[in-house]
């Protein structure tokens, strides 16, 4: 089986982001507990658009959004 591999994106200031890593470390450490957790620091729309990022907190695992939302493009909020 594949390693999950997640990554916790957000931009600086997110209200929203220790709450999510957290909750993101309980629910890996309950199904995947090998899990490796990478988080990253949006500071620039070229970062966001390496990353893909839509928006703050997103949450990837395996290189997939959990929760894409629909099509758009990338942006620091």
């Amino acid at each position: 089986m594949r390693p999950v591999a997640i990554h916790v994106l957000m931009s600086p200031g997110c209200g929203h982001g220790q709450k999510t890593l957290e909750l993101v470390r309980a629910v890996a450490a309950e199904l995947a507990p090998s899990a490796r957790i990478e988080t990253s620091e949006i500071r620039s729309m070229e970062e966001a658009d390496l990353f893909g990022f839509r928006g703050s907190p997103t949450v990837l695992v395996n290189g997939v959004d959990v929760d894409p939302g629909p099509p758009g493009g990338v942006g620091l909020g």
